[in-house]
């Protein structure tokens, strides 16, 4: 009862997100009554007892009363994982890149069942007035797997060495970042950064993950990799890039001991063989079922087929709109490509239950403008492509379909351009490789399908309009810094509405379908391990899977 009460309180006044609010907590009444001095003594001695019992089962790092961990899960995927994403200074800004985050690491908040800005590391935080100083009170008692200690030199040390996605942009922005006291940072910003928080949670950025200085100092950013030290639910065992992420149970994480004591992450990219190890008994979750996989699973009586969501909307990105020599850059041609795709049977067959979208946010959001996806209308198109000059068709150049699994909704998207006379010389690669020569600006002057993650619509834009941006507008560009700099609610809301109309009218983008990731659960797995839904869609929190006995 008494831990319930404390981690009530904190769930409470930890997420409160509005500008210029300090929380605090009221713990001792305002009128006390006369007692005898004997009683009030007594009284007193035997709350010390019970508040020393209580803390020494409430602030340990492990829960005394917790099973030790049993058992070994192992999971088939259909994503490889680069050494980069070891290291949350190098780790990508996908989901697919936050797997090693959640397994290995931990950060000052992120999703979790409780939300996407649930506190982690960081119980609790605050924000001044003008949204130019956040202040983060750390967790006490946090250990890394190394057995050192958490403190605020830690997460400035974090902040400091990473590289990795916005990381430029957001440096630039940063004033003064301060430990206050051990367990207290405060960041500093030269302007207002009202959307500072969205900058920190997956499908973003990987700045807020919290690695051991004096390790990474002792070692080097290469030892590190080799062997990562965290705060997160699992220990480094293994690694072999692209193939297989082993990790076993860290029973001193903060959180809670996980209930697993070995997990192992393989890749198989063949839906194929993935089904089959999961049918065997060698793996218990295979990913990414689609297609007549997805229909084998569901006329299974000894397999699970179960849905998760993901925060992902697929776009075709235009990189080469911005050379006026290029047909892309014609409106006229990036709307006609949009109208040559049918976006429900690309849906049915790649994405099941899913729909095509006419718009790159969530559901749900807010400032998330409302524009119907565009019909499926070859004849439109091939008009459209007439009105612009290209009426026989023309060649497109490279094209760079997103990786593995969904190499073939790429493949299909380029058979429907093809039906309208555009043709493209399609590239793959490995999910690695395209998000390195994303983030390295390589893919000038092409065509390729990007995926749109972030937690809003706004910063799902930031990545678009940010440091990885391989171009912009003048107009949309002056409407979006306006947008950054604002603090008004009201005012941000109509400048974001105003960035996704124009958007909307130039075709910058051609939103596709939303998505989920079916997976095969063979009988060992219990429930559904799918507790961040919508933002994570591979099986997190993972020290909170359970096995049958």
């Amino acid at each position: 009862m008494f831990g319930a009460m404390l981690y009530q309180v904190k769930k409470d006044i930890a997420p409160n997100f509005r500008l210029g609010v300090k929380v605090s907590v009221e713990t001792q009444p305002k009128k006390e009554r006369r007692e005898p001095m004997r009683t009030k003594k007594n009284g007193w001695l035997l709350a010390v007892m019970i508040l020393a019992i209580c803390g020494t089962f409430l602030c340990s790092s492990t829960n005394v009363w917790a099973k030790s961990p049993k058992g070994v899960l192992k999971e088939v995927i259909h994503w490889g994982i680069s050494a980069d994403w070891l290291d949350p200074a190098t780790g990508g800004f996908a989901i697919s890149a936050h797997l090693a985050m959640y397994f290995y690491h931990d950060a000052l908040l992120k999703a979790m069942p409780e939300g996407n800005f649930t506190p982690c590391l960081a119980e609790s935080w605050t924000i001044s007035e003008d949204a130019r100083i956040y202040e983060f009170k750390l967790r006490q008692g946090v250990k890394f797997h190394n057995g050192d200690t958490m403190t605020a030199e830690d997460v400035i040390f974090s902040v400091n060495r990473y590289r990795a996605a916005q990381a430029k942009m957001l440096k630039d922005r940063i004033e003064k970042l301060e430990a206050v006291n051990p367990y207290l940072v405060r960041f500093t910003f030269k302007k207002p950064f009202p959307d500072f928080l969205e900058y920190l949670v997956p499908g973003v950025t990987t700045m807020a993950w919290v690695v051991p200085k004096k390790y990474i100092e002792k070692v080097g950013d290469a030892g590190f990799k080799k062997h990562p030290i965290g705060a997160g639910p699992y220990k480094f065992v293994e690694f072999t890039p692209g193939v297989r992420l082993v990790g076993e149970a860290f029973e001193e994480y903060w959180r809670k001991v996980p209930n697993i004591k070995r997990v192992e992450f393989i890749r198989v990219p063949e839906p194929a063989t993935r089904l089959a190890m999961v049918k065997r008994g060698e793996a218990d979750i295979g990913t990414l079922m689609q297609g007549v996989f997805y229909e084998d699973v569901k006329k299974d009586k000894n397999l699970r087929l179960l849905h998760p969501l993901s925060p992902t909307r697929w776009l075709v990105y235009f990189s080469n709109q911005w050379d006026p020599k290029n047909p892309g850059s014609n409106p006229k041609v990036r709307k006609a490509m949009s109208l040559a795709i049918d976006r429900q049977t690309l849906a049915d067959v790649h994405m099941p239950t899913c729909k095509g979208i006419g718009v790159i946010g969530l559901e749900g959001d807010p400032n998330l403008a409302d524009f119907p996806p565009d019909p499926y209308d070859p004849a439109q198109a091939k008009k459209l492509l007439a009105e612009a000059g290209y009426a026989k068709g023309f060649h497109a150049g490279t094209y760079y379909p997103y990786q593995g699994g969904y190499w073939p909704m790429g493949e299909q998207i380029a058979n429907y351009w093809k039906a309208i006379g555009i043709t493209v010389d399609t590239k793959l690669l490995d999910r690695p490789a395209w998000m390195a020569n994303r983030e390295g600006k390589r893919m000038t002057n092409s065509l390729f399908i990007e995926p749109s993650t972030a937690p809003t619509i706004g910063g799902r834009l930031s990545y678009l309009f940010g440091s990885s941006s391989y171009g912009n507008y003048p107009d949309i560009e002056k409407t979006w810094k306006e947008f950054e700099n604002t603090v008004d609610p009201k005012k941000r809301h109509a400048l974001l509405l105003q960035v996704q109309k124009m958007i909307y009218d130039r075709t910058m983008f051609i939103p596709l379908v939303s998505t989920n990731s079916p997976a095969a659960f063979g009988p060992r797995v219990k429930g559904n391990p799918y507790k961040i839904q919508p933002l994570i869609w591979f099986t997190a929190p993972i020290e909170d899977i359970e096995l049958a006995d």
